[in-house]
């Protein structure tokens, strides 16, 4: 039985900590409350996956592109709660 107890108390643990975690970044369930959520997320496209030999295509250096449309909709800092069920069947 010991290691039953073991096992969940690890999953305690974990299950304290992630949610702990979730409410410090500003995060709800599987998704950022708000745009600004995204800013460590956007950094990493931008940094290493939005890349043409290596430069932004937006501004051709190896800077991010400060005019770059992602920042704009992290900057805005709306809030991404979605309401009403996606499985609804749509009325017209």
């Amino acid at each position: 039985m010991e290691p039953l107890t073991a096992v969940l108390i690890m999953l305690a643990v974990f299950l304290v900590l992630a949610t702990f975690i979730a409410r410090t970044d500003g995060l709800a369930f599987m998704a950022p409350k708000s745009t600004a959520g995204i800013r460590m997320s956007a950094a990493g496209f931008c940094t290493d996956r939005c890349r043409v030999d290596g430069r932004c295509p937006l501004s051709g250096t190896t800077e991010q592109a400060a005019a770059c449309p992602l920042w704009g909709f992290v900057r805005a800092d709306v809030p991404t709660a979605v309401y009403g069920s996606p499985f609804e069947a749509r009325r017209s």
